[in-house]
């Protein structure tokens, strides 16, 4: 499991005085970013030829987040294949301990001279494995969850 923390700046909020939609999204992808450096898929991974693309990335609001405090975000390997893989991302808001959001998003290993996916070098592929391994076995929270107008309310 990968951690990422930040200050809530003012600059993020809307006009309902709490974190912005974009916000959200930029919080995780900072976290996410940073993850793929631990596991070696940041800028060295470029100079070998291959960069991981977003294929979707769904985010669950739970509860708004207002300027000042901090946030944490926990990033886990929640699926793999030979491919891709699914960050799994919950957002805690760290006065209260409270979960603020969660996150999924699909990353494809993709060649930067064909542009395609393909399949990652085993190396890499063994480093997610182990990753995905030793993140613990708490369960991840609102995995899955679509845009519906049937759906319940997201886990908290």
């Amino acid at each position: 499991m990968f951690i990422y923390r930040c200050h809530v700046q003012a600059s993020w909020l809307d006009l309902n005085v709490h974190m912005s939609a974009r916000a959200y999204l930029d919080v995780f992808t900072d976290a996410g970013v940073l993850a793929l450096r631990d596991l070696g898929l940041g800028p060295s991974y470029l100079e070998g030829g291959h960069s991981v693309f977003t294929g979707d990335f769904h985010i669950t609001y739970v509860r708004e987040i207002r300027a000042g405090g901090t946030l944490t975000v926990a990033t886990r390997i929640l699926d793999l294949d030979t491919k891709r893989f699914v960050f799994h991302q919950e957002m805690t808001d760290d006065c209260n301990g409270a979960l603020a959001a969660t996150a999924e998003h699909l990353q494809l290993n993709v060649g930067l001279a064909s542009r395609k996916v393909e399949p990652f070098r085993p190396e890499i592929f063994d480093r997610l494995r182990k990753a995905q391994q030793d993140q613990g076995s708490s369960p991840p929270r609102n995995v899955g969850r679509a845009a519906s107008l049937m759906a319940a309310a997201p886990a908290r």
